[in-house]
């Protein structure tokens, strides 16, 4: 009973599950090959992008406007979030599991 206060007390704390995002944010500069002048000066253009790597070593790169990065961040953060809190609730699972397998070992040596 113990497990589940635990376990209800994680799961009311989570975020929305629709407000995630899984990957990185990175600060990146593109550089134009010719006809742009602050990518001759070797100023290029700063840009944040989401990284996201996939099984295989395949990555997507999505650009983001200055505008989507705070929603961007709160999504990352809410995903870091609720996989924390996944990681818990499996421990205290497993925790259970551990618990009444030793109940039932204890029970039938006492049978014997």
């Amino acid at each position: 009973m113990a497990q589940t206060t635990k376990v209800d007390r994680l799961l009311a704390r989570l975020p929305s599950l629709a407000d995630i995002v899984r990957g990185s944010l990175l600060h990146r500069t593109t550089f134009h090959s010719s006809g742009c002048s602050k990518c001759a000066r070797g100023i290029g253009h700063p840009q944040w992008v989401l990284n996201v790597n996939y099984p295989g070593g395949k990555n997507r790169q999505i650009s983001l406007h200055r505008n989507q990065l705070l929603l961007v961040r709160r999504w990352l953060k809410n995903y870091r979030q609720l996989k924390k809190a996944l990681e818990a609730i499996c421990e205290l699972n497993q925790r259970c599991l551990r618990a009444k397998s030793s109940q039932r070992a204890t029970r039938s040596k006492g049978h014997d």
